[in-house]
């Protein structure tokens, strides 16, 4: 399957990623639409897969939690295209975004449906399962960047340049 990624701004990659988050979250996972749009999305880092007609088919976003430590959210893939290696596509590239803009760790609150998926990734499960929106979730991190000390902090995730 030939597909593009693209990493940008909400007002870039908005309607797009707002596409695959309507299938996925409030379609699929019927989860309220209320309850899926914040105004987190205006200042995150988006990335968005299109399929080769440029349809949008996987997203995810990036946002700051704390100094040094970003949180990516609202990972979403089409269900017919699970397991073709699209989340993977969206979570190095923003992985890659929060490394470049010098954050140390990345966390993100899972689905506990897609624990295994992160887990394969380098991700580790931290604290105990709970709810959100109704539905199981752990909290993950990924130890991505260098130390203040310029040690190589990172776990095999992606090659460092």
């Amino acid at each position: 399957m030939t597909t593009t990624l693209t990493v940008g701004p909400w007002s870039a990659l908005g309607s797009a990623a707002s596409q695959v988050r309507t299938a996925v979250f409030v379609q699929e996972q019927g989860i309220p639409a209320e309850m899926e749009w914040d105004v987190a999305d205006q200042d995150a880092v988006h990335a968005v897969v299109y399929d080769a007609q440029g349809a949008p088919v996987a997203t995810g976003r990036l946002l700051p939690q704390s100094p040094g430590v970003a949180r990516i959210g609202r990972m979403a893939v089409l269900k017919t295209l699970r397991g073709s290696h699209l989340g993977q596509r969206v979570l190095e590239a923003l992985v890659q975004a929060a490394r470049e803009r010098g954050d140390l760790e990345v966390c993100l609150h899972a689905q506990t449906s897609a624990q295994g998926f992160y887990e394969r990734l380098g991700f580790t499960p931290r604290g105990e399962v709970y709810a959100e929106v109704g539905i199981p979730h752990i909290e993950m991190f990924l130890v991505c960047g260098l130390a203040p000390d310029g040690t190589n902090k990172t776990d095999g995730f992606l090659p460092q340049d």
